[in-house]
């Protein structure tokens, strides 16, 4: 078999376990129902996505869309991703060194093959989901479900957060044509978005039910903190958020993945370093990033595909 061609199960496991960088993220902001509500929307918009685009590269202007939205994304990811390694180091280090430390790696790997990428991806998701597994076994036990059924931020932010989430899905888009046929690996990666809206949506159940939506509203990263609960020390807490750089690594790596081969992907790496360094991503609310995606989603439906592969 060609060492370049992707399986659907290798591009679901990128979604997954970088869709878990952005579940994270937005537990206890955001209520795990609206969340819940969110899955069969993102699963029939990903079928309708996968019958338009089918097994044919894009067309140059969907291309530089993907391009340009998702380097905004991954300036995200770096910031956040900084934001809460700062506090878990001391409140030590600048932010600016933290950004272009953890742009390193992810440049390093935006230079080589993608093939190789997403094998890499196929382990990191077993870390990521035994990390995810003990989280909820440890924490819905002890979730006081009298703050879980509390009204979590608004519906507008939370359904905006699991768009958000869940469009992690549309950049395996632009390289889907590499993907070998397997039969039903269309329906599979369904189920795999489908299970990423759901652990977000029980990410966000666990951080409201230990926390309280009120008291998780006023923290940064109350997911984090939520988990630190779980271990009676603030080790877990900083044990937890230091595992979850390999969702965040992921999800960048994903968004820098859409500007094609070659060395591209570095690039798309250095130029949401850039925007991350110039504080772009603190200028969008998630409302905003959400239509991006929504305004994304669209273009993909109604602009044709390019020809055959």
């Amino acid at each position: 078999m060609n060492s370049e061609k992707l399986s659907p199960r290798q591009l679901s496991a990128a979604v997954m376990t970088g869709g878990l960088s952005a579940g994270a993220a937005f537990a206890g902001l955001a209520d795990w129902r609206w969340l819940l509500a969110c899955v069969p929307v993102g699963a029939l918009a990903g079928w309708l996505l996968l019958r338009r685009v089918g097994r044919r590269p894009m067309r140059p202007v969907l291309q530089v869309l993907y391009g340009a939205w998702g380097a905004v994304l991954l300036a995200g990811v770096l910031e956040r991703a900084a934001g809460r390694v700062q506090p878990a180091a001391g409140g030590r280090g600048s932010t600016v060194w933290l950004l272009v430390l953890l742009a390193l790696p992810l440049f390093w790997m935006g230079w080589g093959k993608g093939a190789a990428f997403f094998r890499a991806v196929e382990i990191l998701w077993l870390a990521a989901g035994v990390t995810v597994a003990a989280v909820l076994l440890l924490g819905l036990p002890r979730a006081d479900w009298r703050w879980a059924v509390e009204p979590a931020g608004g519906w507008v932010r939370s359904l905006s957060a699991g768009w958000v989430t869940l469009s992690g899905g549309l950049f395996v888009l632009p390289y889907l044509y590499k993907v070998e046929g397997e039969p039903g690996g269309v329906h599979r990666g369904l189920v795999w978005l489908s299970a990423l809206g759901a652990v977000s949506a029980a990410l966000a159940l666990v951080t409201a039910g230990l926390l309280s939506p009120r008291v998780a509203a006023e923290l940064e990263g109350p997911f984090f903190v939520a988990a630190g609960l779980l271990g009676d020390s603030a080790r877990l807490e900083g044990l937890i958020s230091a595992l979850w750089l390999l969702p965040d690594l992921v999800l960048a790596g994903l968004f820098s993945r859409s500007w094609g081969e070659g060395p591209r992907p570095a690039g798309a790496v250095l130029a949401g370093l850039a925007l991350a360094l110039a504080g772009v991503p603190g200028w969008i609310p998630v409302e905003g990033l959400a239509l991006g995606c929504l305004v994304l989603a669209a273009a993909t439906l109604v602009l044709p595909p390019g020809g055959d592969k």
